[in-house]
């Protein structure tokens, strides 16, 4: 199988990434919904349990705790500011209206409270409006609207109507009734394309904690009547539903949670609601999110439940339980999302007085965070896609360059002896510069063993010649002894030349040898140049060494002989450019990661061509300068050295003109 194909076989073991977010997410919702459940049912008891001690909190009024249910009872709701009685109900929160009458002639009502002040918005059909034409001594001959309360146990009742839209006020059906009462009943009357509106306020404490509303609608001398109640009715009006004041402060401290609170009455009627604190706002998300997280994690799907009937009673699974008697937990969708229930009784001497009903959005759980899903699944398998895809185009990148340097392998030439290079910086781009090295390794062998013959043959020829013309002198024997002597002398002069040549090249041909074995030691470099700076002070009399070092330590890991032997190298070389008498600088120091070894003499400058100055059996000298027994050698030993400290030989004229400087770098380790 191909090294692409393997590739992307692998790549395909990324896609067990989502079965262990969906096993992750599944046990995280399991402990997270229990944890939830277990924390709505404590605060729920709690609640409980204080009301239970409490009762008047629920039921200022006692008589109304053993009341039967009456499901025209009215709902009064908290105002956040009072309203302005002008007949538009642009100052109200969004309104909840409570519906009698007919679908065709409707009777709209809306109660809030605002300061013990009670407020009502009331809406009429009326496709034939009658004004009232009557006196004030006289029964309203127009269309009205009756107030029934319920004072002294007894009802009281007062009917506005106007002649024109605008203010209102109310006037007395009963006899007993005093003028201050009616006349603390304002509003404001206003016509409109299908009927009337009003809004009223009156005193909360003048209903008796009972209201009755019914509309009287004079068409064509009939009356048709629209209400929770009738004026036929004997019994007092249904009660008012609403939280006290004593119970609003009481609810006061589960504010600002996470929880929220709602406390019923028997009959499932809101007497107090304290809402969960504010969540972000999820975003909008993919329509199929919601069933394929059903289907990827196995979660039921939960019918949206309306949590409350036209009457303004909130009825639900577990607000039945409770009414029962019993505890229950559920999980509806409502307009504010998948919300977690539970309700407990407040059980009395008589029975359940009470429900108490906690409930926490699940929004910020995984597994309703539709977001948070949809970011998993469509992220996460888009994330992998490209994962894929990219191990895929890497696995073919990949074996486009190992079969393009398999080709260039195959065909090398003696002309291009280099593999491609390309832009990339990895482990292939490093196996291709090491074989190149080794490519460049083996052409400098190459032109060594090519130039080999040549110089020797150069290098031998001078004491070669010196020892045949000595011997050809001496076989002829006409010589006296001081010029025998002459002669031999300079014979053994040429063997000497042609021994220090073999030296020589043993030299270079040892230190190749011995280089990959040669261990690194911890060294004073500074100590070691020092001494060696001593010894050529005497090995070389003719001239002065002077040591330059930026310190007075500089230790590191090197190989103390070698680069003695370098050193020695660079000595020698400068001491066959540089003039008698004049002195010879070696120069120590640092440079960032590196160390820096320098030979300075004063000496003829260095020719433009310096790139093979440190190649083996290379010479740049001229005839004049040469030494004797020269094979180029020298520098290429630096150069080994200097590699083998991992730096670089280097060599060029002092900017002065006056000398040059040749030295190596070696790393600091």
């Amino acid at each position: 199988m191909k090294l692409r194909h393997q590739l992307a076989v692998l790549s395909l073991t990324f896609f067990a990434i989502p079965w262990a977010g969906c096993e992750f997410l599944r046990s995280n919702e399991q402990t997270l919904s229990l944890l939830q459940e277990q924390s709505l049912q404590a605060t729920g008891r709690a609640i409980a349990h204080g009301l239970y001690n409490d009762s008047s909190l629920l039921y200022p009024e006692p008589q109304r705790a053993s009341a039967p249910f009456n499901d025209r009872s009215l709902q009064i709701r908290a105002l956040p500011s009072t309203p302005i009685l002008d007949g538009y109900f642009d100052d109200w929160p969004e309104t909840d209206w409570r519906r009698f009458g007919t679908a065709r002639r409707p009777l709209d009502l809306d109660l809030g409270k605002r300061d013990e002040q009670l407020f009502i918005a009331v809406k009429v059909v009326d496709g034939s409006k009658t004004y009232d034409t009557s006196s004030p001594a006289t029964e309203p001959s127009g269309d009205r609207l009756v107030l029934v309360t319920w004072l002294g146990n007894q009802r009281q009742r007062y009917v506005i109507s106007t002649a024109a839209p605008g203010k209102v006020g109310a006037r007395p059906l009963s006899r007993q009734l005093m003028s201050a009462q009616s006349s603390a009943i304002a509003g404001y009357w206003v016509d409109t394309s299908t009927g009337y509106q009003l809004e009223l306020t009156m005193p909360l404490a003048l209903t008796g904690q009972r209201l009755g509303i019914y509309y009287l609608d004079a068409d064509e001398g009939g009356i048709s009547v629209r209400g929770n109640v009738t004026p036929l009715d004997t019994d007092a009006p249904p009660w008012l539903i609403h939280s006290t004041a004593e119970l609003d402060q009481w609810t006061d401290r589960y504010k600002n949670r996470e929880i929220g609170v709602q406390i019923l009455d028997r009959w499932g009627w809101p007497l107090a609601t304290v809402a969960a604190a504010k969540q972000p706002q999820q975003p909008t998300t993919f329509w199929l999110t919601p069933w394929l997280y059903r289907q990827i994690l196995g979660t039921p799907a939960i019918p949206a439940t309306q949590p409350m009937t036209d009457t303004g009673q909130i009825v639900s699974s577990s607000i039945s339980a409770a009414r029962r008697g019993l505890q229950a937990h559920e999980t509806v969708v409502t307009d504010e999302g998948m919300t977690t229930r539970f309700s407990a009784p407040i059980k009395g001497p008589e029975g359940v007085i009470g429900i108490v009903v906690t409930e926490s959005r699940r929004n910020h759980y995984l597994s309703v965070s539709a977001p948070a899903f949809e970011a998993l699944l469509v992220g996460g398998t888009g994330a992998l896609i490209l994962c894929y895809l990219t191990v895929l185009i890497f696995a073919i990148v990949l074996s486009q360059r190992i079969s393009r340097l398999s080709k260039a392998t195959q065909n090398l030439t003696a002309t291009d002896m280099a593999l491609p290079l390309d832009q990339f910086d990895d482990e292939l781009t490093q196996l291709t510069n090491a074989f190149n090295a080794q490519i460049y390794k083996q052409q400098e062998l190459q032109a060594y063993l090519k130039a080999l013959p040549q110089s020797l043959a150069h290098e031998i020829r001078t004491p070669l010649a010196i020892i045949r013309s000595a011997i050809a002198l001496l076989t002829d024997g006409e010589q006296s002894l001081p010029e025998r002597q002459q002669i031999i002398a300079r014979a053994e002069d040429g063997i000497g030349r042609l021994t220090q040549l073999l030296a020589t090249m043993n030299e270079a041909n040892q230190l190749e040898q011995i280089l990959g074995q040669e261990p690194l030691k911890t060294t004073d470099m500074s100590a070691l140049v020092e001494e060696l700076a001593g010894a050529y002070n005497i090995t070389f009399p003719k001239w002065t060494f002077a040591v330059l070092a930026d310190e007075t330590a500089l230790v590191t890991n090197i190989s103390p002989d070698l680069i003695a032997q370098a050193l020695d190298k660079l000595v020698a070389n400068a001491t066959s450019f540089a003039q008698p008498g004049t002195t010879i600088a070696i120069k120590l120091g640092r440079r960032g990661l590196w160390w820096r070894l320098t030979v300075i003499n004063l000496g003829p400058p260095l020719p433009a061509d310096t790139d093979k100055l440190f190649a083996p059996m290379v010479s740049l000298r001229d005839r004049n300068q040469k030494t004797e027994g020269s094979l180029g050698l020298g520098l290429y030993i630096v150069s080994l050295v200097a590699r083998h400290h991992q730096g670089e030989p280097w060599a060029h004229n002092l900017e002065d003109g006056t000398g040059v400087e040749v030295g190596f770098t070696g790393l600091l380790t």
